[in-house]
This record gives C-alpha cells, structure tokens and sequence, in this order.
C-alpha cells in the first residue's frame, strides 16, 4: 500500500468540504473517500493510494512544536498505513493544545477515530 502527501489548498478543502470528520481531545481526522476517476493535475490519481496531510495549529505552539506534533503524527500513521482502505485522502489536524500530546495519545486517537470513520480493516 502506497500513501502519498496531500500538498495542495484545494485537495485540503475538497477533503474538508465533502469528507466526514471524527474529532476529539487532541486531534481532528477527515476522511473522503475518492470516487473513481478523480484527477489530480490533469491526471487520475490511483485508486489504490491512500493521499494524507498533516496540520498544527499556529496558535499555541511554537514552530518547534507544531513540527513535532506532525512528525508524530506522521510516525503513529506508518505504523497503520497498511490496516487503511485504498482511496481515501485523509487529513489529521493538531487542535489547539497547550502542549505537544505523547505519541501514545496521538497513535490511540488516531486509531479511534479511523476506526469511527470506517477506514481501518475490521481487526479479526
């Protein structure tokens, strides 16, 4: 399973438009689940991809922090990335906390709210 980055302001806000969102103490997950043939660029962008972007806010945290929060979060999703269904563009957002949250808290609620959004494969 291959993940490539969101970069791009309008593939964030189609994600934030037309997705579903599970939020929670420290983080907020969007999910949208591409339907076939959607381009990127003038090309159709993989059905079997799973695009993901990473956000911190700027309002509590320094730069030092908003990096280690996604570099966090970046970690606890690698750890999954082969547990998510192909063709979703997924984006995990940081809320405004005083301080970084551990990576055991971000990998707990990231697997959550995956889990509530239906994008991990049923663990039996």
């Amino acid at each position: 399973m291959r993940s490539l980055p969101l970069r791009f302001n309008y593939e964030f806000s189609r994600v934030y438009r037309r997705g579903g969102f599970a939020t929670g103490r420290y983080l907020t997950v969007h999910v949208f689940r591409r339907p076939s043939g959607l381009k990127h660029n003038n090309t159709i962008v993989p059905p079997d991809v799973i695009r993901v972007g990473f956000c911190a806010n700027k309002k509590q945290l320094g730069a030092v922090g908003r990096n280690r929060a996604r570099r966090l979060m970046r970690e606890s999703f690698s750890q999954i990335e082969n547990k998510i269904r192909p063709g979703s563009d997924i984006v995990i957002t940081l809320r405004s906390v005083p301080q970084v949250p551990t990576y055991q808290e971000i990998d707990s609620e990231i697997k959550r709210h995956l889990r509530k959004l239906d994008v991990l494969y049923s663990e039996n």
